[in-house]
């Protein structure tokens, strides 16, 4: 691995070493009896625990040597912006009436996209395949109406407003049918 490549790992570095510290830390507090007699543990946070089983995931796939981590990693961290997981057990976070944002999460996700931009193709890439997807269809169904306006050429105008007016049918007929009929 180059130095440009573990560059590029930094922000998984800092949420890992954040979850490593609030783990090591619980780990090592020993527990005591309170006021009343009642002994105190100390227990990991759920949300901490989450936040290294993801970060486990994202080293599995850094290890297999899987770009994918990149993306996965991202989610994770945009995961961190809502109560299911954290990095940390104290957070930072800046709101302003309902909405709040943790800075922590935010500065970690904005390492990592300054560090591995192509993140950011990734997701481009998945969404301009949905709308090739959208325009395929479109294609598709132009296709279809053509197809179904030479099978409706030698009806009747009675026909075509039956079929016009048809819910049974599929919509490329029906289409079809009303562009013939506006023609005529």
């Amino acid at each position: 691995m180059t130095k440009k490549e573990l560059s590029k790992l930094i922000p998984f570095g800092i949420a890992s070493i954040l979850v490593l510290t609030h783990v090591i830390q619980t780990l090592l507090a020993s527990s005591h009896l309170n006021k009343e007699g009642n002994e105190v543990v100390y227990v990991l946070v759920d949300t901490v625990l989450y936040a290294g089983f993801g970060l486990a995931i994202v080293l599995t796939l850094i290890l297999v040597n899987k770009p994918v981590w990149k993306q996965v990693f991202a989610i994770l961290t945009i995961l961190a912006f809502t109560p299911l997981i954290s990095f940390y057990t104290h957070t930072l976070s800046f709101g302003i009436g309902i909405i709040s944002i943790e800075l922590t999460a935010l500065a970690i996700l904005i390492l990592h996209f300054t560090l591995n931009p192509d993140v950011f193709s990734a997701f481009k890439s998945f969404i301009e395949t949905n709308e090739e997807t959208e325009e395929s269809q479109s294609n598709k169904f132009e296709v279809s109406v053509r197809h179904f306006e030479s099978r409706f050429q030698n009806k009747s105008t009675p026909e075509l407003e039956n079929i016009a007016t048809d819910n049974s049918l599929v919509p490329a007929a029906v289409e079809a049918a009303k562009r013939i009929l506006e023609r005529n």
